[in-house]
């Protein structure tokens, strides 16, 4: 899947391969407007992703086009803490729904419940690190200013 960044902060999509973005540098170089573009629901435009473009990206006509997976855990650890503190405060009413009395499997085991806290956070703190490891690839200056040159704004 790819991502296209435009500058008026709209976010398309569109179910390519995203080795296509790989392999950019082919000769003569893809008409990435061509493709059928679809406006992103599950994604919105972020700085994040705009920084995690101009390091991954290629140029397009009217933005950048990014391979979906440079994305995968831009804000993965977060959602992960709000899954697992949503789970606490499911199982925390269905306590307090019983009167506090244990309900079947939901029961009050604070031992597995302090594992399942650890086991998320390190995969929150993985993600983290993965994240920290796409925007460590040094920024294209080309890309940045093309972007700037379709009007874009880039977060220095």
């Amino acid at each position: 899947m790819l991502y296209r960044l435009r500058p008026s902060g709209r976010l398309t999509w569109c179910d390519v391969p995203g080795y296509a973005v790989c392999r950019a540098d082919d000769q003569p170089p893809p008409d990435w407007e061509r493709l059928s573009w679809v406006p992103a629901e599950t994604r919105a435009f972020s700085n994040d992703l705009l920084r995690i473009a101009v390091r991954h990206g290629v140029r397009s006509g009217s933005g950048i086009v990014l391979d979906a997976r440079h994305t995968e855990d831009l804000g993965r650890a977060d959602e992960l803490r709000c899954d697992r503190i949503a789970a606490a405060h499911a199982r925390a009413e269905l306590r307090s729904g019983a009167g506090g009395q244990p309900v079947g499997v939901l029961g009050s085991d604070t031992r597995w419940e302090a594992q399942d806290w650890d086991r998320t956070e390190e995969a929150a703190c993985k993600a983290e690190a993965d994240l920290a490891e796409i925007l460590a690839v040094p920024v294209q200056p080309h890309l940045v200013a093309h972007w700037r040159q379709l009007g874009g704004h880039y977060p220095d």
